[in-house]
């Protein structure tokens, strides 16, 4: 397969898109809350494809992931057409590589452009349900005119005046971190002492509550400040050092959800009265 152009692409693999800004509630409010078009991409988690694309996930995540929350919550049983798209562009990615990787970038260049032509800031999460490590995926091309060659780079290089932003449960990320990747650490219920190590370096660490959607979060937890990080997706304005806390989010699998929010992945009730002592 060779790309072209987007158009092409999209009659040559049935895709409308590989990423899009304001598809999601939670990238909405990018836009509302934090002036931000988001370019934000979705693919199959952890190996629902056949491929692993979440290689730091828990049996806990696995089962409350996100991928079966919002318009996908909504999808009958026989008609997954966001599912299957999901697998398809995974499918892609790691089939034909150098394909999906020049759309992105064609992609990524005409949202920036709208984002600047519309009087908004522009951002990119390449992570909305998986947890690829971006910074070792390398690719070479030509731009549409021939007129410059990049070789051997990755989109942080290829891109390096946009704001990219994750979450992640790979610890390694954080130690080789491109300048203009903003990555926010995910607790699991087991990995505090990591979180521990990342907020003392600065870094912000994503704690998932049993806090019901109109509730406030806690002010502590652990000791560290609790900001709500409902409001925005857009972590990057966070200040360093804090808990960021996101409430619940309901799945399709109504057993599945009951099995996760009694497990360590979301903290309870009680869980935040033992954790709100002031840290030092």
């Amino acid at each position: 397969m060779k790309f072209t152009t987007q158009s092409e692409a999209k009659k040559l693999t049935g895709l409308s898109y590989l990423g899009n800004i304001n598809i999601s509630s939670k990238i909405i409010k990018n836009m509302k809350v934090s002036n931000n078009y988001t370019y934000i991409i979705y693919l199959a988690p952890s190996n629902l494809s056949g491929y692993n694309v979440c290689s730091h996930s828990t049996p806990e995540c696995r089962l409350g992931c996100l991928n079966t929350s919002g318009r996908v919550k909504m999808e009958r049983e026989g008609n997954t057409i966001i599912t299957d798209a999901r697998i398809k562009k995974t499918k892609l990615f790691f089939e034909h590589r150098q394909f999906f990787m020049e759309w992105m970038v064609s992609e990524i260049k005409t949202f920036q452009k709208k984002a600047i032509k519309d009087g908004f800031d522009f951002s990119v999460r390449l992570n909305g349900t998986s947890d690829i490590d971006w910074e070792n995926v390398l690719f070479s091309y030509s731009d549409s005119n021939g007129d410059t060659d990049i070789l051997n780079k990755n989109i942080f290089e290829i891109f390096p005046d946009v704001l990219f932003y994750d979450y992640s449960k790979n610890f390694n990320k954080f130690t080789t971190k491109p300048n203009n990747y903003h990555l926010t650490y995910s607790y699991t219920g087991k990995n505090w002492d990591k979180c521990e190590t990342l907020l003392s370096r600065g870094f912000n660490v994503a704690v998932v509550f049993d806090t019901k959607k109109k509730d406030e979060l806690p002010i502590l937890f652990k000791g560290y400040k609790v900001i709500d990080s409902d409001e925005t997706d857009f972590r990057p304005n966070d200040p360093s050092g804090v808990i960021c806390g996101l409430r619940f989010k309901n799945i399709a699998n109504k057993i599945n959800q009951e099995i996760i929010l009694k497990s360590c992945f979301v903290v309870k009730g009680y869980e935040r009265i033992l954790g709100s002592e002031v840290k030092g």
